[in-house]
């Protein structure tokens, strides 16, 4: 039991795995009820782009009225940012409160600390009678904690690229395939742009579960953050590039969910919502002059849409770059040095952490902080991903 939230969160933090499986967490949610189907539920997965999506259909689903709760990870802030309702974080009383209140229990069933965050997201949503809970996938698809939910409505697939491939197979069809694994019978699938291959692996998967498969149709960039989309001229907030498909994505399953709901669509106030909403660490500008930008992409398809929209700034460019040692870091460098000029390789505190002793001939600066100012002071665009 714990009477602050620091001492909640650094315990429920150090909850990272356990040797469960998913059956397991299947098992668990069962003897309480099955809280996770209790609401209209969009499940989101994908290699890139969840969070984007996510966070675009919130916006979108809130301008019409309606009170939303999100479930994304990792967090960027706080651990609390996970769980969320109309854009607010659970509040620290409430997530302390649940937290105590189902710890003797979480204790009993040696729950990791991802599965007691969905839970106590549960917990939450149900509290704040949520009408939409859009949740993020963890990892995968198939196998993650937040798959025990019975009742999804619309299950969403970003994309597909390589990542996790210890865990999800080494070809995209495999990947793919674990993806899939969201999918329930008599619902509604929305996936992005795939290959081709991919998109027979979706449609064969949702004719399974006698479900119906949408495509992301095509959208015009105008450029300025402007793109048209089935007709309607758009605008985001964003400056990335890739931005302009998530939120495509995001209209698209608003669509769908008014057409299942049903609701009428407001466009004004659904295309003010998406110009003004915003998604942490996704190409974002956080200081000007230099202009400076943080991204959190983590995997050679996203370090490469990454790039591809920081070439649209004039003027000197700087990256500083760091990353752990289980993803493609090597592949990732390769693209990164081609669109700045000057790429600085730095390490943080993780055991898991790049070491730097590994890039003779790179810059490297062990201090990331250093790295930083450093490049603030010399450059016009510092990207930091």
């Amino acid at each position: 039991m714990f009477s602050n939230i620091d001492e909640a969160i650094e315990w429920i933090t150090g909850q990272r795995s356990n040797n469960y499986s998913f059956d397991h967490f299947r098992e668990v949610c069962s003897t309480i009820g099955d809280p996770q189907n209790d609401f209209y539920t969009v499940h989101v997965a994908g290699t890139d782009g969840k969070g984007s999506t996510v966070n675009y259909l919130c916006s979108l689903l809130m301008s019409q009225g309606f009170k939303v709760g999100t479930f994304t990870s990792p967090h960027y802030v706080t651990h609390q940012d996970r769980i969320r309702v109309n854009g607010q974080n659970i509040p620290d009383d409430v997530f302390l409160d649940i937290l105590n209140e189902r710890y003797d229990w979480f204790v009993l069933n040696r729950l990791s600390m991802f599965e007691m965050d969905y839970l106590i997201m549960c917990d939450y949503f149900k509290r704040e009678k949520v009408d939409f809970a859009i949740v993020e996938v963890g990892l995968g698809g198939r196998l993650d904690a937040t798959n025990v939910v019975d009742n999804t409505k619309l299950s969403i697939i970003t994309t597909i690229g390589f990542d996790h491939m210890d865990r999800l197979g080494n070809t995209l069809t495999e990947i793919c395939r674990e993806k899939c694994g969201i999918i329930k019978d008599d619902s509604k699938v929305l996936t992005g742009y795939l290959a081709e291959d991919c998109s027979a692996t979706v449609e064969e998967e949702a004719s399974k579960h006698h479900s119906k498969y949408n495509k992301l149709g095509e959208f015009a960039s105008l450029g300025d953050r402007r793109f048209i989309y089935e007709g309607e001229q758009y605008e985001i907030l964003s400056y990335a590039a890739y931005q302009v498909h998530n939120a495509c994505l995001a209209l698209d399953a608003f669509r769908i969910i008014s057409e299942d709901y049903p609701f009428e669509i407001d466009l004004d106030k659904a295309k003010k919502a998406l110009k003004t909403s915003n998604w942490r660490c996704r190409f974002e500008i956080v200081k000007e002059e230099p202009r400076v930008i943080l991204d959190g992409a983590h995997n050679i398809h996203g370090i490469t849409a990454l790039a591809e929209s920081f070439d649209q700034f004039s003027g000197s460019k700087c990256i500083v770059f760091s990353a752990l040692k289980r993803k493609e870091y090597l592949k990732m460098i390769e693209v990164l040095k081609q669109h700045c000029d000057r790429l600085v390789i730095t390490t943080f505190e993780n055991p898991e952490a790049i070491d730097l002793n590994d890039f003779k001939g790179y810059h490297t600066d062990p201090d990331y902080i250093h790295a930083i100012d450093e490049a603030m002071k010399g450059y016009e665009n510092v990207l930091i991903c």
